[in-house]
């Protein structure tokens, strides 16, 4: 099942690349715990969240914040976002990115599976679309919350998301 989830990623991320000369190689390193980096990282949405995002497909799927910080992909299987400038660092470079020559830590996804931070050989940002501060986009149980402090985004399903900002990252 964790194969299938990560087949599921990696097609939806060669998908948003597609049209690029660059070489794309995309894995993500599964936190086996809830990481995160800074104090005060928001923490899960809470049903109350969730009950504020509105039900059926809406908003870009292929998208900026405000900031143009923070790109995303979002569909009804996943969704990756990068950032641009960050004050944290990742967890050290896994073997597998390393052998691959592909960058780590430039972003984070979640599929059905845990929250993870991304190891790509491309990215998520210079989408078409802008997710305004307040507004969200919604693929299927995929969901994502742009908000000034950061965007938030999970799977409906199975509780599993992050948080990501220029200060701080949290994976759930």
């Amino acid at each position: 099942m964790p194969r299938l989830a990560c087949g599921a990623v990696l097609l939806a991320l060669l998908l948003a690349g597609c049209g690029s000369d660059t070489k794309t190689v995309t894995e993500t390193q599964t936190q086996s715990r809830t990481q995160s980096q800074g104090a005060g990282a928001p923490g899960p949405a809470t049903a109350n969240a969730a009950a504020a995002v509105p039900a059926g497909n809406h908003g870009p799927h292929y998208f900026e914040t405000p900031s143009h910080n923070i790109g995303c992909y979002l569909d009804s299987q996943s969704v990756r976002c990068d950032i641009r400038e960050r004050d944290w660092s990742p967890p050290p470079k896994p073997p597998y990115c390393i052998k691959a020559g592909v960058d780590w830590g430039q972003g984070v996804a979640v599929a059905a599976h845990r929250a993870s931070i991304v190891c790509a050989g491309d990215t998520t940002l210079g989408g078409p679309g802008l997710l305004g501060y307040g507004q969200s986009a919604r693929r299927g149980p995929i969901y994502c919350i742009s908000r000034t402090a950061g965007i938030t985004c999970r799977n409906a399903d199975t509780a599993h998301g992050f948080f990501l900002s220029r200060s701080r990252y949290r994976l759930f």
